[in-house]
C-alpha cells in the first residue's frame, strides 16, 4: 500500500506524526553516550563469560583502524538489515544519511511502502536482534579475536536506542495502525474513530531505561540456547563463565 492510496481511503486519517526535532535529536545524543557505555558493559561482561580472558584493546594504530573500520562496516549492517526486513514486507528500501539539526549525524533506511504497527516495530528492532546474536556467535566460534567484536555491538546497540524508543512509541498506539515513513519523520494513520495523539520526547528517559532493560532480557533469553548447546558440548566457559565474573 502507498501513502495515496491510504489519504483516498475515508475510514482513515492521520493521528501522529513523529519528526525527529532538536529537543529529540539532544535526546537521542545524550541517551546514545549514557546508552554506549551500558552496552559496552554488558558485552564486555559477554566476551569474558566466553573466553575468560580480559581481551583489552590495544591502542595501536593497527588495532585504532581495525575498530573504525568494524564499527563502519556495522552501521552499515544495521541498515542493510533494516532494507532486508523492508524488502521482506514488500518495501523497496532507500539508503541515504544526515545530520539532524548540526548535532547527530546518522544514517537512514526508508520506504515509501505503508506497513502495519507490528511490521514496522519488527523492522524497527531487526538490526539489533540480528547482529547482536551473529555478534556473540563470532566471540563463541573465534574466542581468540572476540574482544574485536565488544565495540561494534556496543555500537549498534546504542545506534538502536532511537528504534527501541520509537518501538515503545508505537505500541501506545492500537495495532490497526499505519505508518509512512520518510526521512523526516513518521506519519501515523489510525481509523476516523481513533483519538489523535502526541508523542513527546519528555518520557524518553524512562523509556530509555525500560527499553535497556528489556533489550538486555531480551538478548539473554535469545542467548541462551547457545549455552545450553555448548553445555551439551561440555564446553563449560559460557555456561558457568558468568557466574564466575559475578561471584570472584
Amino acid at each position: 500500500m502507498k501513502k495515496s492510496e491510504i489519504l483516498e481511503r475515508k475510514d482513515c486519517k492521520e493521528i501522529n506524526k513523529i519528526e525527529l526535532s532538536r529537543e529529540l535529536t539532544v535526546i537521542l545524543t545524550g541517551m546514545g553516550i549514557l546508552s554506549l557505555f551500558l552496552f559496552g558493559c554488558f558485552f564486555k561482561l559477554v566476551h569474558t563469560s566466553i573466553t575468560q580472558n580480559a581481551g583489552d584493546f590495544e591502542g595501536t594504530p593497527v588495532a585504532i583502524l581495525i575498530a573504525i573500520s568494524t564499527v563502519v562496516f556495522t552501521m552499515l549492517f544495521h541498515e542493510f538489515i533494516h532494507g532486508i526486513a523492508i524488502s521482506m514486507y514488500g518495501g523497496k528500501p532507500r539508503y541515504g544519511a544526515g545530520v539532524a539539526h548540526y548535532i547527530l549525524p546518522y544514517l537512514y533506511t526508508t520506504t515509501g511502502t505503508i506497513f502495519c504497527r507490528n511490521q514496522f516495530i519488527a523492522i524497527l528492532i531487526a538490526p539489533l536482534i540480528v547482529i547482536s546474536v551473529l555478534g556473540v556467535i563470532s566471540m563463541i566460534v573465534f574466542p581468540a579475536i572476540a574482544h574485536w567484536f565488544i565495540i561494534p555491538l556496543a555500537m549498534n546497540a546504542a545506534g538502536a536506542i532511537g528504534d527501541l524508543w520509537m518501538t515503545f512509541a508505537l505500541l501506545r498506539h492500537p495495532e490497526h495502525i499505519l505508518l509512512a515513513d520518510d526521512r523526516t519523520g513518521t506519519t501515523i494513520y489510525g481509523k476516523s474513530t481513533d483519538k489523535v495523539m502526541n508523542t513527546s520526547p519528555k518520557g524518553f528517559i524512562s523509556d530509555f531505561f525500560i527499553g535497556f532493560i528489556v533489550a538486555v532480557s531480551s538478548l539473554i533469553v535469545l542467548l541462551a540456547p547457545l549455552a545450553i548447546i555448548l553445555h551439551a558440548l561440555n564446553v563449560d566457559s559460557f555456561v558457568f563463565g558468568i557466574a564466575n565474573s559475578h561471584f570472584t
